[in-house]
């Protein structure tokens, strides 16, 4: 600033100067002393009205430096620019309680929360997203032929007096297993918002690999809660006691099913790293009922969850209760039937030494057919008794599974299950329906690269039908899978 004063005086003092020296020099040489006297003094005046105003200049110019020198001094210091968060921050929010269960190679992919490393900011939107595609390939040899190609399913295996159950032994190769998801998140004055889409290819359409949807919901993770909306896993099924086998099936008797639901889940009592949750929803009724003559399936209300849910880093225990309405009407008159139905299950898993891991689950109720894998869609909900009255039918199942792990990249999974079916006996149910099945699997998986596994799997399966008639089948399976972004 001084040196704009400095410049202002210079340009001051050239002003005067060149206007004395633009004098005509023939207006000096003739003009009277008078008339000399006279423009002298009115340039004085006018050099001294200059200065004046060049005092006033710079004593405003001095108070703003001092004022300037007094606010340096009171500021604090500046304080370094903190480094950007990663993004890994914005798209985890506050850091989970992460499970401390090894897991393993064998293990089903795209299924558990994923690691927060790979997530893409998408412009300034405040939207992170994250990209996972697994490429799988399945190649399978049966003893004999079971009617769900793809997937090992005890219920299919035929049993004595039904065609193939002396068939010859055959292959087959599948990528439906191959899957596809997009997590989105972002930050809200609310919480983490998280939106999840998941589809493989184990479709009812024509063809190799027919489109089938898994997920799309959306999912608000607060301190206390998480609410979830959309298609997503029933909140009866607890999806991180399934075992760690390479056929996508799994085990006959846990319970897997795929809804449109509103889930709430408070947090209602916290200890050291160990959280009591609540989980409760409202889910798709889907009556799986063995229909007579002209009458449809329905249900007056949805499918109602209550459960409780102790979980820790290192092992977990679920209660879940199922409550449902089972339905039938007909078109004609309008005659109809209903029947309550129910059911309960406990969930375990847990992790053992450094790479071991167990899991276990059993499950009993009333009209629940259809959220047990191996069962579900056979009309094995309800069923019209001698009287044309509607009864649910009485089920339950249990299984096991065990994970040892050789190193972090080898490991070997076991796991076994057993599911029943208990009809009255005046129900009108088909007799050639599964009243019984078993199933069990051990394999060897090799994690070969960080985004790359190998496996071989060896299956067993026992079907009994309702007349004590059953058959048995075993497979063998070699799986190599590609992960790109877990």
């Amino acid at each position: 600033m001084r040196h704009d004063f400095a410049a202002s005086s210079l340009a001051v003092a050239v002003a005067a100067c060149a206007a004395f020296s633009s004098l005509p020099a023939q207006a000096q040489s003739t003009a009277s002393a008078e008339q000399l006297k006279a423009e002298l003094s009115q340039m004085r005046q006018q050099l001294q009205q200059q200065q004046q105003m060049m005092q006033r200049m710079q004593q405003r110019l001095d108070e703003l430096e001092s004022k300037e020198a007094a606010q340096a001094s009171a500021a604090p210091a500046p304080t370094p620019a903190a480094p950007s968060a990663p993004l890994v921050a914005s798209a985890t929010g506050p850091t989970p309680e992460e499970s401390r269960i090894h897991r393993p190679p064998s293990a089903l992919p795209a299924t558990a929360e994923p690691l927060p490393e790979g997530y893409v900011q998408l412009g300034d939107t405040g939207n992170l997203i994250k990209i996972d595609v697994v490429a799988q390939f399945d190649m399978m040899f049966d003893n004999k032929f079971m009617g769900a190609k793809d997937l090992f399913v005890p219920s299919s295996i035929p049993v004595q007096g039904q065609p193939f159950h002396d068939s010859d032994s055959r292959s087959n190769l599948s990528a439906k297993q191959s899957v596809f998801r997009l997590d989105f998140r972002r930050q809200t004055d609310y919480g983490l918002l998280k939106v999840v889409y998941k589809n493989n290819f184990f479709g009812s359409g024509s063809g190799d690999m027919p489109y089938n949807m898994q997920y799309l919901y959306g999912e608000l993770e607060a301190k206390d809660y998480s609410l979830i909306a959309g298609y997503y896993l029933s909140a009866f099924t607890d999806i991180d006691a399934f075992p760690n086998t390479l056929d996508y099936e799994g085990p006959n008797s846990f319970t897997f099913k795929y809804t449109p639901q509103v889930r709430y889940s408070p947090i209602v009592y916290r200890a050291g790293e160990g959280k009591l949750t609540v989980p409760m929803s409202v889910e798709k009724p889907n009556a799986d009922i063995a229909q007579i003559g002209d009458f449809e399936t329905y249900s007056r209300i949805p499918d109602l969850t209550l459960g409780l849910r102790w979980e820790t880093p290192d092992w977990h225990i679920q209660w879940a209760n199922l409550f449902r309405d089972l339905g039938v009407q007909s078109a004609i008159g309008d005659e109809h039937r209903n029947t309550d139905a129910y059911a309960t299950q406990l969930s375990f898993a847990a992790g053992l030494f450094d790479n071991d891991s167990v899991q276990a689950w059993a499950s009993y109720g009333s009209g629940y057919a259809n959220f047990l894998q191996d069962i579900s869609g056979f009309g094995l909900d309800a069923a019209f008794n001698a009287n044309t009255d509607l009864k649910a039918i009485d089920a339950g199942g249990w299984g096991l599974g065990y994970t040892h792990g050789w190193s972090d990249n080898v490991s070997s999974s076991a796991s076994y299950g057993y599911l029943r079916i208990d009809p009255d006996e005046d129900m009108l149910i088909d007799p050639s329906l599964p009243k019984s099945t078993r199933f069990a699997s051990l394999n060897l998986a090799w994690q070969f690269s960080e985004r790359a596994m190998l496996g071989a799997e060896y299956l067993w399966g026992k079907n009994t039908d309702l007349n004590d008639n059953d058959g048995e089948a075993q497979r063998l399976q070699v799986t190599l899978r590609y992960d790109l972004n877990p």
